[in-house]
């Protein structure tokens, strides 16, 4: 269970604290509620009940700069040929938040859009879309475990993978 003072991962908001746990009304009957600031994003609230199982699946603790770093270097997927099966995974992906699942998207995103280039194409609207989505939500863990600006990212990841 998480306590007030923990640094987590909430769903699609990112890096959030835990600044209490207090008891609200909701639909008008009283819950014990976690509630959550995300680091980037100030002007937000986040009321998680504690009854809500699904919603408490959602906050996930941060991983380590060393499981951030081996993440980061796992092998690149094998690219879905087939377009609606890939939106379905990218869909997927984004909706569970799960950080494995949507570096693995922004990987192979980033190769198709490496590949389409060298063709003088461009990224689907789906696919550029998904990408921006899913760098939204890492970059707020990476910025926060290596204690850089979200906006630094993706320089680091680059520097780190090689890609300069």
């Amino acid at each position: 269970m998480f306590h007030p003072g923990d640094i987590v991962s909430y769903g699609t908001n990112g890096v959030c604290e835990i600044t209490e746990q207090k008891r609200v009304r909701l639909a008008g009957q009283p819950c014990d509620c976690l509630i959550l600031k995300p680091v980037y994003d100030q002007s937000m609230t986040i009321c998680v009940p504690c009854t809500s199982q699904v919603l408490l699946d959602r906050m996930r603790p941060l991983p380590t700069k060393e499981e951030l770093l081996a993440m980061l270097h796992e092998p690149a997927p094998a690219h879905e040929a087939n377009a609606d099966a890939r939106k379905e995974q990218y869909r997927q992906a984004l909706q569970s938040g799960d950080r494995h699942r949507l570096l693995r998207m922004v990987r192979d995103i980033h190769a198709q859009h490496q590949a389409r280039k060298a063709q003088g194409k461009g990224l689907s609207a789906f696919d550029n879309r998904a990408l921006h989505e899913a760098q939204n939500l890492l970059h707020s863990e990476f910025a926060y475990i290596l204690g850089i600006e979200p906006n630094a990212v993706p320089q680091f990841i680059a520097a780190e993978l090689g890609d300069e």
